[in-house]
């Protein structure tokens, strides 16, 4: 009988958190709640796909971006977030590019923008993302992004397929970099 290849640290560590993802959006309400039944949990799962997206950001920068200059102004957070969806799940941008959207309450453009100011920093600074937001739950619709009665809604269902999909692009990334394979954990816990 022959014993299992054990896990990379990296493995393990996004295998946790697809699990964490998974456990959050598979959540119901139980009885007596009047919604027993129905899913639970959207900010939760949204906030922790976002999380992680950043996380994972901050691995394929080798633990970056680089500290600031002086004189500039660098956004770390939004840039690690900003490097894992243009790198691996790029078509969040792409579907939006098709549609017509406004620029976020800040003024700034674009998908990555909308899900990291108003979706994961609206919950994380002020526990909902704003009265130009909202989110369903469209399983059927392969689509992230809507817009009803000038909301700008995320569909949780399509951004978690994206975020498996994302992962496993990652993982393919990781296994053609040797220096993100070797030090993955080192990166991830980087100041």
């Amino acid at each position: 009988m022959s014993r299992p290849i054990p896990e990379s640290e990296l493995e393990r560590t996004t295998r946790y958190m697809l699990d964490n993802v998974h456990g959050a959006y598979e959540s119901k309400y139980s009885p007596p709640h009047p919604a027993h039944g129905q899913p639970r949990v959207n900010s939760g799962t949204c906030l922790l796909i976002c999380c992680y997206i950043g996380a994972l950001g901050k691995a394929l920068l080798y633990g970056g971006p680089a500290e600031k200059r002086e004189g500039e102004r660098v956004r770390r957070d939004f840039e690690r977030f900003h490097e894992f969806v243009s790198r691996c799940m790029p078509d969040v941008e792409e579907e939006w590019a098709s549609k017509c959207f406004p620029p976020t309450p800040k003024g700034r453009l674009g998908a990555t923008e909308w899900l990291y100011e108003v979706f994961r920093c609206g919950f994380v600074h002020g526990f909902y993302p704003g009265l130009d937001a909202a989110w369903t739950r469209e399983l059927d619709l392969p689509e992230y992004w809507l817009q009803i009665n000038g909301l700008v809604v995320l569909n949780i269902d399509h951004l978690v397929q994206g975020f498996d999909g994302g992962v496993e692009r990652f993982r393919e990334l990781a296994a053609a970099d040797q220096k993100l394979k070797r030090d993955f954990l080192g990166f991830l816990l980087a100041e």
